[in-house]
């Protein structure tokens, strides 16, 4: 049998969300644009990853091993992906509307940055209540004594529908911000 990893505890909330968010904090407050950027940069590529590999892995993995393996992996696995997505997007959103307001983007005469925030702030919580959800149902739907196989088969399929669908609103996001001359770069 393949080990997973561990489940889930207090220790690895904190660290995949209080941690990130108290250097989010830290660099904010040094009013550090370039510090801010990068980290929205760096934690933007991740979601945007997680976005496509995260279902690939679902639909991939899950669809050619064993049930003890799947049920496995479903229990230790999961809740991980749904606390470490939950931080990296939150992060990737508040750095961005944080690098916008330091460049005093955010105001009617940016409506190209008022999309961006919105889209941005939309994606993030269509991915809290859509995204995650689903994983969450997978999650418990896999504890259960008795997993029903046909809802799991479905929900995967939306989770890969939903991945695509996010992976192309980021990809619409980084289009409104770079389109026209690279706007960020000439603030610097």
């Amino acid at each position: 049998m393949v080990e997973v990893g561990k489940e889930p505890s207090i220790s690895f909330l904190g660290s995949v969300i209080l941690v990130p968010i108290f250097f989010l904090g830290l660099v904010s407050l040094n009013k550090n644009p370039s510090t801010l950027l990068y980290i929205h940069i760096l934690s933007g590529i991740i979601w945007f990853g997680m976005a496509i590999i995260v279902p690939a892995v679902l639909i991939l993995y899950l669809g050619f091993i064993d049930p003890t393996t799947v049920n496995q992996f479903i229990r230790k696995t999961i809740p991980k992906i749904v606390l470490f997505m939950l931080a990296v997007s939150f992060m990737t959103v508040l750095s961005g509307s944080l690098l916008a307001d330091q460049f005093g983007l955010l105001h009617a005469d940016s409506p190209w940055m008022l999309r961006v925030f919105v889209l941005g702030w939309i994606l993030w919580l269509f991915g809290l209540f859509v995204s995650n959800r689903m994983h969450l149902t997978v999650y418990f739907e896999g504890k259960a004594p008795n997993p029903d196989l046909t809802l799991l088969k479905s929900i995967e399929k939306k989770i890969l529908v939903a991945g695509i669908f996010e992976a192309l609103i980021m990809l619409g996001i980084i289009y409104l911000v770079l389109n026209p001359g690279f706007r960020l770069w000439n603030l610097f």
